[in-house]
Order: structure tokens, then sequence, then C-alpha cells
């Protein structure tokens, strides 16, 4: 069984070597899409199941900033709006936070993050928190 990643936001080296590094890891049996802005990562939610979401940065941007939102466009409330949004329409969609923010860790899983992955990232343990994501069901 393929399992679908989304990868969203963060710098394009980044995103590029995270896809790369579990694209080798896993093969065929990870789907990795990487999307750029966070809007466009919750239409993509809203158009087909995904079985784990990276958040490479909490300053991922917004293609349209929501206009129902009252948050300033203040670093790092980004990709805490991503994350309000996206518990939002799916509840169930395991969510892993990639920061240099550490501070906000605490804040980041009370609002529903599945896990905190400080940067740069240590791309075993990243692979860990997805498989731990992904559960007892993951294909091994």
């Amino acid at each position: 069984m393929t399992r679908h990643l989304l990868l969203v936001g963060g710098d394009a080296l980044v995103s590029e070597g995270c896809r790369e590094f579990f694209k080798a890891l896993h093969g065929d049996d990870y789907e990795v899409e990487t999307v750029e802005h966070c809007d466009d990562a919750l239409a993509l939610l809203l158009r087909r199941p995904c079985d784990v979401v990276l958040l490479l940065s909490l300053r991922a941007p917004w293609r349209a900033w929501p206009t129902s939102e009252s948050l300033a466009r203040l670093t790092n409330e980004t990709g805490m709006l991503f994350l309000s949004k996206m518990r939002a329409l799916h509840s169930d969609v395991p969510l892993i936070v990639v920061s240099g923010a550490i501070w906000l860790m605490d804040r980041v899983l009370a609002n529903g993050a599945f896990a905190f992955v400080d940067k740069p990232p240590d791309l075993r343990e990243l692979d860990r928190a997805v498989a731990d994501a992904l559960g007892p069901s993951r294909d091994k």
C-alpha cells in the first residue's frame, strides 16, 4: 500500500531534500508531494486523502491570506493558522511540524500537531516521526 506524504512550505532545498530522502528510503511505498503555500495544501487535502502532512516551516506562506482571520501576518503565525485550518478540515490526518522555533513546541502540540521536529531536521528522526504517525498499519 502506497502512503501519501504531503510536504508544505519550507525552503525549496529543504523541501526537495526531504522529498528525495523519503523516496530513496521508501521507494514506491511513499508518494511524496510538495506544495509551497498553505492554502494550496488545504485545497489539495480537500480533493484527496493524505496519510501524513509535514509542515516544513511555521513561516510557510499563503497565496492569499484568509480574509476572515484577524491574525496579523506575524512570524510563525502563518504556520499556526495552517495548523488550525487543517485541524478544522482533517482532524484525523497527523501533522508533523518542522521548525527552529523550539519555544513554540508546546503551543504547536497543544493545537493538534502530532509531533514537533527541531530544525535543522535529523532526517532519521523525521522518518521515525512519520513512521509513528502512520502507526502500526505502516507497510514495512
